[in-house]
């Protein structure tokens, strides 16, 4: 998950998906999907499907009733649950960015990272859950808003787990990623397990309070951006 900002590309940062003749050596004797190839092309194509499929299962139980005299009353009770549909499109939306955020650096993939995206559509495709969970109590339960939050931690850690993995694995992320490029990713995928897991203890104190410290994700990313590993990128990119 991440708000798309990032220090443009330079020398220091060749062609995505660029790779040394050594590299692609070691890659031709190891069962590995590469960028290009359909096998990569077809877990790239089911990522997105599953992502677009629990987006539209949020909408499940907004439901017009078949006789509506009063809108504005329906409104008012649909308001919960129209409100947890905006929460977790936004949210499944950005995931959805940062997957092919950081899927434009992992060029390759192995049978664990194949796994790991697994997990990672997994925790996904279980949002739907939780949001209604969290519509029906109307954002006002303890238990629910706690529960929500542990969802999107969960799959915070999954994407982290995914990018950490891919880097030090050898092959999947080609060499010509610097050091910087790779740290200034890792730093931009903290923040979402941490302040989701941080707000857990807070909804047991008040949930209201919980939601809204999830907004805190929004100035702490335009923070990132002016942090020492940012400036690091920019400076290789000069």
């Amino acid at each position: 998950m991440t708000d798309g900002g990032e220090p443009p590309a330079g020398a220091a940062d060749p062609p995505l998906g660029a790779d040394s003749p050594a590299q692609r050596a070691r890659r031709a004797l190891n069962p590995l999907a590469i960028a290009g190839n359909l096998e990569y092309d077809r877990v790239m194509f089911f990522s997105d499907a599953v992502m677009a499929i629990a987006i539209t299962l949020l909408v499940v139980d907004l439901r017009v009733p078949d006789v509506v005299l009063y809108p504005r009353r329906v409104l008012a009770a649909d308001g919960p649950k129209i409100l947890s549909f905006g929460i977790s499109f936004v949210v499944i939306g950005l995931f959805w960015l940062g997957h092919h955020h950081l899927f434009r650096y992992i060029t390759a993939l192995d049978r664990r990272l194949i796994l790991l995206n697994l997990l990672f559509l997994g925790t996904i495709a279980f949002l739907p859950y939780p949001t209604a969970l969290l519509s029906a109590t109307q954002g006002e339960h303890a238990v629910s808003t706690a529960f929500y939050a542990a969802c999107v931690a969960a799959i915070g850690l999954v994407e982290l787990v995914i990018w950490l993995y891919a880097t030090r694995a050898g092959d999947l992320v080609p060499a010509s990623i610097s050091p910087a490029r790779r740290r200034y990713e890792t730093v931009h995928l903290l923040p979402v397990p941490v302040v989701f897991a941080l707000s857990i203890p807070v909804a047991f104190a008040s949930p209201i309070a919980a939601q809204f410290s999830w907004v805190l994700l929004v100035p702490i990313g335009r923070l990132l951006r002016h942090t020492r590993v940012t400036r690091q990128v920019g400076a290789a990119s000069d």
